[in-house]
């Protein structure tokens, strides 16, 4: 039985779930906690019987993550958070990146480490059309997201980190995940499900995508974190990257019908249209599909009901 780190496993989004996901496939978790110290519900439990054990880390500080291996005989480390901050000026988070980078790669060398596995985004097929496999050639053009350019280093950086090192580091490139704890909201499923059971007035401010012609390739946390925990214990990997998805798109209506259905009476009116911004392919997901054995347990329907029910269980995000 692993013992594996997972930074940002305690209270961000995409970790917490994926914490979860391991424990439930029978690895115990050592995750960091820095400035919120929120703990979502379903890991109360595996906080009470010591299968997830909390510590305090900055995760750009490799004496923080040093501390945790003094204590902890750590063999993997899953990094999914989700911003790094940490210098001064325009280049703070440029800064945080190669921070983080280095921290991660400086322990997992000195713990001898099995494999790493980095979160990256499918935002980086921006503007290609149709099905988007991991060879493709990815878009060039102008991005209006930071956090695509610093995902694209710590890709290159995880290359480079593994063909030195021999230490397995594996990025898997996520889209379009909702459910229980996302506290961003950032994705049109999430500020659909909390407007209609909270009774409230759809919130579109900064969501993108969100017109009612647009469609995305959308996969719930609970499917998208046991296709991490899968990629971070497969006992062998062909490759390096990896897209996770549902492999499949899910039009906006489609995904206002299913809210329907979880809530009746919910009425949403979505921008006409399409979204001004190049498209987004589906992601596929052959390889993930072949090296794990993962497929999804969810499509929308079931996806959106689970978040439904979440919600009302009086569960805040």
């Amino acid at each position: 039985m692993a013992m594996i780190l997972v930074v940002g496993g305690l209270n961000g989004f995409i970790g917490s779930n994926t914490t979860e996901a391991l424990v439930e496939q029978g690895h115990d978790c050592v995750v960091t906690r820095h400035e919120n110290t929120e703990i979502p519900r379903f890991l109360q439990k595996h906080i009470d019987h010591r299968r997830v054990i909390i510590e305090p880390a900055d995760s750009t500080s490799v004496a923080d993550l040093r501390k945790i291996g003094e204590k902890h005989r750590v063999d993997g480390i899953v990094n999914v958070a989700g911003g790094f901050a940490s210098g001064e000026g325009p280049l703070r988070g440029l800064q945080g990146y190669f921070n983080m980078l280095s921290a991660t790669f400086q322990v997992a060398q000195e713990w001898k480490v099995k494999r790493v596995t980095f979160s990256s985004t499918g935002g980086m097929y921006l503007g290609l059309q149709g099905t988007a496999n991991e060879e493709q050639p990815l878009y060039l053009g102008q991005n209006p997201f930071p956090i695509l350019a610093y995902q694209k280093i710590v890709e290159v950086a995880a290359g480079q980190f593994a063909k030195k090192t021999g230490v397995s580091t594996i990025c898997a490139r996520l889209l379009g995940m909702y459910g229980p704890f996302d506290g961003g909201m950032l994705g049109l499923p999430s500020r659909l499900v909390h407007a209609a059971v909270g009774g409230k007035p759809l919130n579109l401010e900064n969501v993108f995508f969100g017109n009612a012609e647009d469609a995305m390739d959308l996969c719930y946390i609970k499917d998208l974190a046991r296709a991490i925990a899968l990629l971070q214990t497969a006992e062998k990997l062909q490759y390096d990257v990896y897209n996770v998805g549902s492999g499949s798109a899910t039009p906006n209506r489609e995904l206002v019908d299913a809210i329907k259905k979880a809530v009746p009476g919910f009425k949403a009116d979505l921008p006409p249209g399409h979204f001004p911004f190049p498209p987004f392919p589906v992601m596929e997901t052959k390889r993930l599909q072949e090296d794990t054995g993962f497929s999804p347990k969810f499509d929308a329907q079931s996806g959106i009901q689970h978040y439904v029910d979440w919600l009302k269980a009086g569960n805040p995000k």
